[in-house]
């Protein structure tokens, strides 16, 4: 604060200089009170945002550079022969840029694995459906072609299981009733609320009051067993009252597990849960705690398709509908080797200080990787471009900017975990890191995770943003699903990009994950608030503060009248 009054002072004096106003005492040369909520403008650091705003616009290679992504290297499966080729284009075009230090970090996974084929046919009854399938990620094929009942569980307890002896051989289970899959005409599928009619008040929701369509939440069964998945990036399900938590119902799933290997299960279907014929994909390597189990073969599902099959099966014909299924995956023996790719714009004054600019490279493979996250990878190169540019005009960070682009981020931020311990030594000292991974929406702000001071730095900061479409401020929400995580847990402001949903919800991990959805004007909106961010932090005089506000709910604001709690370790810890 100290140096933009300095500026500002300057200033005045270079225009009394001048001679035109006469020279006044000493109560009118006392400053005005700035007014509430106003901010310190220094005028060339505004000139420089306005650059870098204007260097995004007027010379991006963003589009040029996901088109390629999408179209020409196609879907990065971590640990693919694609994955690796999408790292090295990145190096180039950050050598090309003319940014330094550039490297590929490797790291490891314990087993590779190809998709193979996938085919689910009814044959009882005979009606002609081949059904809409895709294998889970990780998981094996089946022995051959195999042809079993549609079984539909109803498991709430290890006791259950018995009853399913001796009836499960080839079977094709259904772990519940189909999800309720919202119509594309309801907003609240895309994550926003209708807006209220004109003559209808808003209704305000106590707080820790659950909204509606939480009332409506089943039994639990073994479908809701499944872990958390990064379906929502703003936030993560929490289990309601008198419900088994989720270690309950993870020991239980896993006895499930056992029981379907043991009496020769063929597959477990996954209800996609998003309309209109898409698939979703998740899937990871199996964890230190899964031993050397061989996990079942998996398949996801369309919902229209997962109700179908349901419907048979409950069907009161007395009908038992079966199916023929056949799988074919293959796992590549490990270790694999995987790489980050990092590159940097070395700071003129602090170099050994950081600002972390990234996003996730890998991607799933229905589609091309585009929404997930093409676009935030290629929006980190631009940004990566236009700070080089500028760079080279004499416009030169005081910190080091360093550009990085994860791997094994949909596994569970594995590489940017990585990284983090790589690096350990240089977290004391990295002010922000910054990720983009909602895809093609604007930004419309940056979500703080309860760090009030930070909120403080920033909107001073940040305030020529509000030039920039689409940009509405900073917000204390805590954002999950993406690898500012891995940063935040060791103490380091770690953000994410706040974007519109857009279209989010239809490409996440679907087939329709393709280049065609992706909208240029809002990528580059979102490079231009990522650029600015970026050079500001890196020219602060010291480092972000990284006192954070333990938040009394899960995503809301203090209380009013309610002092808020502080933290400044990686725990969360009140501070002492």
């Amino acid at each position: 604060m100290s140096a933009r009054l300095s500026a500002i002072a300057l200033l005045g004096c270079a225009v009394l200089a001048v001679g035109q106003p006469p020279a006044r005492g000493p109560a009118e040369d006392a400053p005005r009170p700035r007014e509430p909520g106003a901010v310190a403008v220094v005028p060339e650091a505004v000139a420089r945002d306005r650059k870098v705003i204007a260097e995004v616009k007027e010379h991006s290679t963003l589009m040029a550079n996901l088109q390629h992504l999408s179209d020409v290297i196609g879907p990065r499966v971590t640990g693919s022969p694609r994955l690796e080729k999408a790292n090295r284009w990145a190096a180039e075009k950050m050598k090309e840029y003319g940014l330094t230090d550039v490297k590929l970090e490797p790291w490891e996974i314990p087993v590779g694995w190809e998709r193979g084929t996938a085919t689910l046919k009814i044959v009882e009854p005979d009606n002609g459906k081949t059904l809409t399938v895709a294998s889970a990620a990780w998981r094996p094929g089946t022995a051959g072609k195999l042809t079993g009942p549609v079984v539909l569980l109803n498991v709430r307890t290890k006791e259950d299981l018995a009853k399913y002896k001796g009836k499960l051989k080839n079977a094709v289970i259904l772990r519940g009733p189909p999800a309720n899959v919202a119509p594309v005409t309801d907003p609240s599928y895309l994550g926003s609320r209708p807006a209220p009619k004109k003559d209808e008040p808003k209704k305000e929701e106590k707080k820790g009051e659950p909204k509606q369509e939480e009332k409506k939440k089943q039994e639990p069964t073994l479908a809701s067993a499944q872990p958390p998945k990064k379906e929502d990036p703003k936030g993560e399900p929490q289990p309601p009252r008198g419900r088994p938590n989720f270690g309950q119902m993870q020991a239980l799933r896993t006895a499930l597990d056992q029981f379907l290997r043991d009496e020769g299960a063929a597959v477990v279907l996954s209800d996609s849960a998003k309309p209109h014929g898409l698939l979703t994909m998740t899937g990871s390597w199996p964890g230190s705690d899964r031993g050397t189990r061989e996990p079942l073969p998996s398949l996801f599902i369309t919902h229209e398709h997962y109700a179908l099959l349901y419907r048979l099966a409950t069907a009161k014909s007395g009908l038992v509908p079966k199916c023929e299924i056949e799988i074919t995956n293959k796992f590549i023996p490990g270790p694999i080797t995987v790489f980050n790719t990092v590159g940097e714009i070395r700071g003129s004054e602090k170099p050994d200080e950081f600002v972390v600019i990234g996003a996730h490279l890998d991607s799933w493979d229905l589609g091309t990787g585009t929404t997930d996250n093409g676009t935030g990878s290629c929006t980190v190169l631009e940004v990566a471009r236009a700070l080089s540019a500028l760079a080279k005009q004499g416009i030169k960070p005081k910190r080091t900017i360093r550009f990085v682009l994860f791997t094994g981020e949909e596994q569970g931020l594995y590489g940017s975990k990585e990284y983090v311990k790589k690096h350990k030594d240089e977290m004391p000292k990295t002010s922000m890191c910054l990720v983009h991974d909602t895809g093609t929406g604007i930004v419309q702000g940056i979500s703080l995770g309860g760090r009030e001071a930070v909120r403080k730095v920033l909107e001073t900061e940040l305030a020529t943003l509000k030039e920039v479409n689409g940009w509405k401020g900073l917000n204390m929400r805590n954002q999950g699903g993406t690898d500012h995580l891995s940063f935040r847990n060791t103490g380091v402001p770690g953000f994410a990009c706040d974007q519109d949903t857009d279209e989010y919800r239809y490409t996440h991990h679907t087939q329709s994950d393709t280049f065609d959805h992706a909208k240029p004007a809002n990528l580059i909106q979102g490079a231009q608030v990522m650029a600015v961010a970026a050079l500001r932090v890196a020219d602060l005089p010291d480092l972000l503060p990284r006192d954070r506000i333990i938040q009394p709910k899960k995503g809301g604001e203090p209380k009013k009248g309610e002092e808020p709690k502080k933290t400044d370790d990686k725990k969360g810890e009140p501070k002492k």
